[in-house]
């Protein structure tokens, strides 16, 4: 897959095109990838997610997130051509592997903390912030000891 040439200038990195993956945030399929397969409307799109179980159908622009990954496929491509382009550019493991998507996990694993969870991790945060706090003291300590000592024989040599 060629990459995409960003020109500076231009405002909108990802546009909405034909082959463009989107990430559903609304309805039954949320939090799945798909691929836009053609363009309704200005308000809507045909979507087909062939290997993450989103069936072809109309979704609205407000309920998906554009992702930067780009299949090339033509206009209504049919199913079976679409999965081969996305096993070939390999768009799951991609996505697994995005910090976008680490993030997705971080937050499912933040909201499934219990009171006492975030208390264990609020005191395991004091006791690493304090041994950091420590350590760069001490080495600031040192480097401010280091300087004394290199001005004092400074000072005795040009006696």
């Amino acid at each position: 897959m060629p990459k995409e040439e960003i020109d500076d200038s231009q405002t909108f990195r990802k546009l909405i095109q034909i082959g463009r993956v989107v990430y559903l945030n609304e309805g039954p399929y949320r939090g799945k990838l798909a691929v836009v397969v053609d363009i309704i409307d200005c308000n809507k799109a045909l979507i087909d997610g062939p290997c993450s179980g989103v069936p072809r159908q109309a979704f609205k622009f407000s309920e998906m997130f554009l992702t930067k990954y780009l299949l090339k496929i033509n206009r209504s491509q049919r199913s079976k051509i679409l999965r081969n382009a996305w096993e070939a550019e390999q768009i799951n493991e991609k996505f697994a592997a995005s910090k976008w998507n680490q993030n997705l996990e971080k937050e499912v694993v933040r909201s499934n903390m219990t009171d006492f969870d975030r208390y264990k991790l609020g005191r395991a945060r004091q006791s690493r912030n304090r041994l950091l706090n420590r350590v760069h003291n001490h080495i600031r300590k040192q480097h401010f000891k280091a300087l004394r000592v290199a001005k004092m024989k400074k000072d005795k040599k040009s006696k």
